[in-house]
């Protein structure tokens, strides 16, 4: 468990660590480690480097004093490349970065005019449903509280991301701008994102157990997610004119012909329009029902090594 002080000074220890190898031009500090109120205990060091040359890894990790690091390569063609996609990391990156080493690239990125694109949203919402996925499957199982919330997070802030831009054109980085936004915008996403804000901060106060249970619950773990599903369900209507049915309400209607043991997961593919909801029916079977999010029916029915 790190704290902000500890995290800054580490941001400029590995970056001057970074700065000695050659071909590096540019070290820009990205995410919530720039923040003290967006910081959490278990936040990780984001960190964008660009290389003279292009690279072949985009990706790699590392660990100092105990904190996770991510590093975001790229080389600067490709970073350029990046940004006239409008990709929102890169994006953000160049309106809200920390400089912590630059040779003038980063600098003469940040005079031209870099617009956000449908490729922005497109990875927004990916990331988003990514997340909420990832945390639809854990709440039934939760093998880390922490990682749940974390998803949870990370789902409502791209989610609230995407409606901004799409209904007044504006890139937000950290929760308090964003909630600023939504206060006035949209005072129910607002309530529902401050609800998984605070279960992020609290994560510690919940017990890790197996849930049971024909549905998601509107209390403990389960009104988090609900929270997070209410935020998708706009999100998705605003930018892709999508009709994302509510979990609970499929259940209810899938239990008028099967017989449901309890909630498995669900998962969103936006690109196809398409979400799938995994239930244990009676006699430990797995039932997958895959609906269409243009109206909302079911799709399929698929029920493994039933009669």
């Amino acid at each position: 468990m790190q704290n902000f002080d500890s995290v800054v000074k580490l941001a400029k220890k590995y970056s001057e660590k970074l700065n000695k190898k050659k071909n590096i031009v540019s070290i820009i500090q990205i995410g919530s480690s720039l923040r003290k109120e967006d910081f959490r205990s278990n936040s990780d060091l984001d960190l964008l480097v660009i290389y003279e040359n292009p690279v072949k890894k985009s990706m790699e990790f590392d660990y100092g004093d105990g904190v996770e690091i991510t590093l975001m390569r790229y080389g600067k063609e490709q970073f350029l490349k990046s940004l006239e996609e409008g990709n929102p990391v890169d994006l953000i990156a160049l309106l809200f970065g920390k400089v912590l080493h630059d040779n003038g690239f980063f600098a003469e990125m940040k005079k031209k005019s870099f617009e956000p694109t449908e490729k922005t949203i497109e990875k927004w919402i990916h990331t988003a449903t990514f997340n909420l996925m990832d945390a639809a499957t854990n709440y039934s199982l939760p093998t880390c509280i922490c990682c749940y919330f974390k998803a949870l997070h990370h789902t409502a802030r791209e989610f609230c991301r995407v409606i901004i831009l799409k209904e007044e054109g504006e890139l937000l980085e950290g929760d308090k701008a964003i909630l600023e936004k939504l206060k006035t915008s949209h005072s129910d996403l607002y309530q529902k994102f401050m609800l998984i804000i605070d279960g992020r901060k609290n994560y510690e106060k919940f017990e890790q157990k197996y849930i049971k249970y024909p549905k998601i619950k509107g209390s403990g773990l389960g009104k988090y997610l609900l929270a997070a599903e209410d935020i998708a369900i706009k999100a998705l209507k605003i930018s892709m004119e999508l009709n994302v049915p509510k979990i609970n309400e499929l259940i209810s209607h899938l239990q008028k012909k099967y017989k449901i043991d309890h909630y498995h997961s669900f998962y969103i593919i936006p690109e196809r329009k398409e979400m799938t909801l995994h239930l244990v029916l009676r006699g430990n079977k797995s039932g997958f029902f895959r609906y269409n999010l243009k109206n909302g029916k079911l799709i399929e029915a698929y029920i493994p090594f039933s009669d």
